[in-house]
């Protein structure tokens, strides 16, 4: 019975989407702390204040015209790249290990590919387009 309830939830493509999309984030979630614990060195988890920083560009310049729109994309993708350069610098100064670089690398890789991908599913249900359709 609870396998049919599984299913009957799981049915609808869309669903299914979004569930992998989460699953992708919350992934990244957990390589981010494993590259962290495993190698028992904190520093890579400077990479998550960046990940406060991330949406803060298109949740303040959004909704203006399309130079400030064109300015958050810039803004959110510098600190895209800045969220894969803190752990190459760390490597590079040797403070964290090859195994913690990419592990990190890998959890900055899904986060972002799971922030894309929700954009672009959720750009299916808005006449708008999504923040990032035009990157």
């Amino acid at each position: 019975m609870g396998f049919e309830l599984a299913e009957r939830a799981l049915g609808d493509a869309e669903t299914r989407a979004y569930l992998l999309v989460v699953i992708a984030f919350a992934s990244g979630v957990v390589l981010q702390f494993l590259g962290c614990i495993l190698w028992s060195n904190w520093w890579p988890l400077l990479t998550a204040f960046a990940y406060i920083l991330l949406p803060m560009p298109y949740m303040f310049l959004a909704d203006f015209d399309t130079a400030w729109l064109d300015a958050s994309k810039f803004l959110t993708v510098a600190a895209i790249v800045g969220t894969m350069a803190v752990p190459a610098v760390l490597f590079t100064a040797g403070k964290i290990s090859t195994g913690a670089l990419w592990m990190e690398v890998g959890a900055v890789s899904l986060m972002v590919g799971s922030l894309v991908a929700y954009d672009a599913l959720s750009e299916e249900h808005s006449s708008g387009g999504g923040f990032y359709s035009s990157i």
